[in-house]
């Protein structure tokens, strides 16, 4: 039951929305891999370059690790471009790392009452079905932790089962590089602290586990190497207080993202202490150390970003809830009548979150969108109300514009320039211009001008609620160089993609009190010769 009801909640209009930006490369990236064996960034007539060109190396995707990508790729290929082809396989590994926390509770003998448990927090977590619900490396990247845990858990001596630990560690190292040294650190600090007095590994042991890895994962990263990524916002440790307010940060938003009854884990010592329930020690130590890796080893600085790592840290929801479960079954001492109610509580409503407290004494988040966060409420009921009603969304109704009324290889400039890449992906007849920077490095010295910014003015600009600064400059610009437009078309859908995985940037139904001169989607043409264009 529990796992039928994830189902439902994972492919449930799974399709719906378009591809926001970060999914949409993922996307065109397996359209490359479908056509070429390899990641490449030339689609038809156009260049996926994300800012400015900066992850690609020699027309191909080099930054972020491959895996999702090869994902993608047979479903985008198969399917075409639609967004259900795009996140299905990434929602199927949702699925089956939700079959492997259920099996492990199964092969492990865990009563009834805390399978029911584990179960509501499961099924009440919407953050972490957003996450299965995304064509990112969010699903496999939990997928394969989760499964990785389990045969840690579960080894029995054999050595056969550390070479498949060994392919279960190249997936997870080809999903996402931080995540990957965030668990490694996490069982390193539980192996040197349990599980060499229970099971130690011999160098037999330690060779079939890290050989495969060594002669495999070296390679992969040569080739896709964020480190070889020029102007990426990868900067050095400024200082310690940088990383610490990263620290807080990322322990702020957890909680602000519901990825666990935050309450209830911060009892986890004192309820070790009085049961000595080494599970919940293992489980906070896991935790914290994996928090740790991920804030330490991250490429932001606490000083300079709002918000922290929560795609990095998707991994740990399943262990939060697992500790909620186990905490309630302790308070309550196996009482179901109790446990029950008060699992309901933890898992299907906030109140056992710190931050709606903090907001009832004024405190707002930047981020959230204005109909979310306000308040005590049960977010699984948003989230259902979302499902059974969803609004529309910006690329949605921009990209059936762009089919309807423009024709092949016709130019567009879209800003901000993120908005480009769900537009290439759901609208790929339109040639989409001005995505890198001039004058071009090396690799984009053979491309038509019209991909470079300012060169050669487009077709049509297609603005996405407010612009900034840069851009509505280069605007002026154009048209005082004669590049005249028409008074803008609009679309009446509010401009900014409120359907993300953090449920900060989340909304659960339509914004429909914005403001339409403003923060709606806009559609200029380019004037007509001799027309002097819009003012």
């Amino acid at each position: 039951m529990i796992l039928l009801a994830s189902a439902v909640l994972i492919f449930a209009r799974l399709g719906h929305y378009a591809l926001w930006d970060d999914e949409a490369t993922t996307a065109l990236s397996g359209i490359g891999v479908w056509r070429t064996g390899d990641t490449t960034a030339v689609i038809d007539h156009n260049i996926a370059a994300y800012e400015s060109g900066k992850e690609l190396r020699n027309l191909h995707f080099r930054y972020m690790p491959p895996l999702p990508s090869y994902m993608a790729a047979p479903f985008v290929g198969l399917m075409g471009n639609s967004a259900l082809a795009a996140r299905l396989p990434f929602a199927i590994a949702g699925l089956i790392s939700i079959a492997i926390l259920l099996w492990w509770l199964y092969r492990d003998e865990a009563s009834a009452l805390v399978v029911g448990l584990f179960g509501i927090g499961l099924l009440g977590n919407v953050s972490l079905f957003l996450h299965f619900r995304n064509a990112r490396y969010y699903s496999p990247a939990i997928l394969f932790c989760v499964a990785l845990a389990y045969l840690y858990f579960h080894w029995d001596g054999r050595r056969r089962p550390l070479f498949f630990f060994s392919i279960l560690s190249l997936g997870l190292w080809t999903s996402n590089y931080l995540i990957y040294v965030a668990l490694y650190a996490c069982l390193a600090v539980d192996y040197f602290l349990w599980q060499r007095k229970e099971r130690p590994l011999g160098v037999k042991d330690w060779l079939a586990l890290l050989l495969p890895q060594i002669i495999i994962g070296i390679p992969l990263v040569l080739v896709w190497n964020p480190f070889s990524a020029k102007d990426l916002h990868i900067e050095a440790y400024e200082s310690l207080t940088d990383k610490l307010v990263l620290l807080w940060y990322n322990l702020r938003d957890s909680d602000l993202n519901e990825r666990g009854p935050t309450l209830l884990l911060l009892l986890a010592p004192a309820l070790y202490c009085a049961t000595r329930d080494k599970r919940l020690f293992r489980g906070a130590v896991a935790l914290l150390v994996f928090i740790l890796a991920i804030t330490f080893a991250s490429h932001h600085i606490g000083g300079r970003t709002a918000t922290g790592d929560m795609r990095f840290l998707a991994p740990l929801i399943p262990l939060s809830l697992f500790l909620g479960a186990v905490a309630i079954h302790i308070i309550c001492r196996g009482q179901w009548w109790l446990a029950l109610p008060l699992a309901l509580v933890a898992f299907a409503t906030n109140f056992l979150q710190i931050y709606p407290y903090y907001f009832f004494q004024g405190f707002r988040f930047q981020l959230q969108p204005d109909n979310y966060l306000q308040g005590f409420h049960s977010t699984p009921l948003f989230y259902a109300g979302e499902l059974l009603n969803p609004p529309n969304d910006p690329y949605t109704e921009a990209a059936k514009w762009i089919n309807a009324n423009i024709g092949a290889k016709q130019t567009i400039w879209t800003l901000p320039f993120y908005t480009t890449y769900p537009l290439m992906y759901h609208a790929p007849k339109a040639l989409y211009a001005w995505q890198i920077s001039y004058p071009p490095e090396a690799q984009f010295q053979a491309l038509d001008p019209i991909h470079f910014r300012g060169v050669v003015a487009p077709d049509y600009i297609i603005a996405f609620g407010r612009v900034g600064r840069e851009d509505f400059q280069l605007f002026r610009e154009l048209k005082s160089r004669g590049g005249g437009y028409d008074a803008p078309q609009t679309l009446d859908v509010f401009g900014r993609d409120l359907y993300n995985p953090e449920l900060y940037s989340h909304a659960f139904g339509p914004v429909t009190d914005f403001d339409r001169g403003a923060d709606a989607v806009y559609i200029f043409k380019r004037a007509a010769p001799g027309s002097r264009g819009a003012k």
